[in-house]
């Protein structure tokens, strides 16, 4: 399974429509590191909690709820794309 990182195309394409989303702002509202999240959206993460997730999006939304932000705003599953991120299942 390949997971492709979108969180900075979303937030260069916010940017590109004049809105003004930065990482800062969402790591504040959001209480994670400012650092975990710029490693996410540089898909230098090597895992991320879904609890954190989760707290990144209703972040995202409560910035800006006429963007109505989903998962597929940070990442998105890819098959065939150079990964950034690979997620392995134990067993």
């Amino acid at each position: 399974m390949v997971v492709e990182i979108t969180l900075s195309q979303t937030l260069k394409e916010l940017e590109e429509r004049g809105k003004n989303l930065t990482k800062n702002a969402i790591a504040v509202e959001a209480k994670v590191r400012p650092s975990t999240l710029s490693d996410l959206a540089k898909g230098d993460s090597k895992a991320i909690k879904f609890e954190t997730l989760n707290d990144i999006l209703n972040a995202m939304n409560r910035l800006m709820p006429d963007e109505n932000f989903d998962i597929g705003h940070i990442i998105k599953y890819k098959e065939d794309i150079e990964p950034q991120l690979r997620i392995y299942f134990s067993e």
